[in-house]
């Protein structure tokens, strides 16, 4: 298939786009600066013009949006949210108008409201799977959740197909050093439910949702099945969520805080890296 893939220059990027080359696919490149490694074809596109999107399209069958503002302060609050939301319409437009048939969105584990939210926020239950309500404060998961809002919309009358892909933090270090660090404090990572993903798996998670027999708009959770850490979750749970009760721990002592069942029964995602690979504890 010919792929689009926006935000092809930055790491993600770059790891989709060799996992699509890998298996078949015609990968077109788009971002506002020209990609890293010299890939080709590659443009320079601002999203926020749709002209671009609508010739890049053309004759594409999905379509990667990966470009956003990937966390808040990388930019004013207002200019993320309002960028991340623009440029996700503008897409899925351009992306409907031009018969594309699947688009795969970057969404993020911030749409359900911890990682930048109030610290003394605690979840309804853990693991957190799709079903858990969402309610962000921030500019970055305010605009994750509206942008999924907004698939819902441009899948609504079957035209367009639409996964929405939630990652907690992505590691793009093989050896996991900074990871091997932070387990000396289990409680900075607490937000994020100690969850993690490796930008090798994140990429296969794309490539599988433009591949699978998906209809409407899906929403995904992506995670490593274990957490960052070395304790058993429950006892992560104990000591920094005390007044969590629902707990539905999976098989693994140390089962990640995301739930990603979702993903490996219908997308066919199994994690291939963690970091237990690399680091005997």
């Amino acid at each position: 298939m010919k792929i689009v893939v926006t935000g092809g220059s930055d790491s993600l990027g770059q790891a989709v786009i060799v996992e699509l080359g890998e298996h078949g696919h015609e990968v077109l490149s788009l971002d506002r600066a020209p990609h890293r490694e010299g890939f080709r074809p590659s443009w320079t596109v601002d999203l926020t013009d749709p002209a671009g999107l609508y010739q890049a399209c053309r004759g594409a069958a999905g379509v990667v949006h990966l470009a956003a503002y990937a966390a808040p302060g990388k930019a004013t609050d207002c200019t993320t949210f309002n960028t991340n939301v623009s440029i996700t319409y503008n897409v899925l437009q351009a992306a409907l108008d031009m018969g594309v048939s699947r688009v795969v969105l970057t969404s993020s584990t911030a749409a359900y409201g911890y990682i930048y939210g109030a610290a003394a926020a605690v979840p309804d239950y853990l693991p957190v799977d799709e079903a858990h309500p969402s309610r962000p404060t921030d500019p970055y998961g305010l605009s994750k959740v509206v942008g999924e809002r907004i698939a819902d919309g441009f899948a609504a009358d079957g035209r367009l197909s639409i996964a929405s892909l939630r990652f907690p933090g992505i590691t793009f270090d093989p050896e996991y050093r900074l990871m091997k660090q932070r387990m000396a404090d289990p409680g900075a990572r607490r937000s994020g439910f100690w969850a993690y993903i490796d930008a090798r798996d994140a990429a296969t998670s794309f490539r599988l949702a433009l591949e699978a027999d998906l209809d409407g708009h899906r929403v995904f959770n992506v995670a490593a099945p274990a957490t960052s850490m070395e304790e058993p979750t429950v006892d992560l749970i104990r000591d920094h969520f005390p007044s969590v009760t629902d707990i539905r721990p999976g098989l693994n002592p140390r089962w990640s805080g995301i739930d990603s069942s979702h993903a490996e029964t219908e997308l066919g995602f199994s994690a291939q890296y963690g970091w237990e690979d690399v680091h005997d504890g």
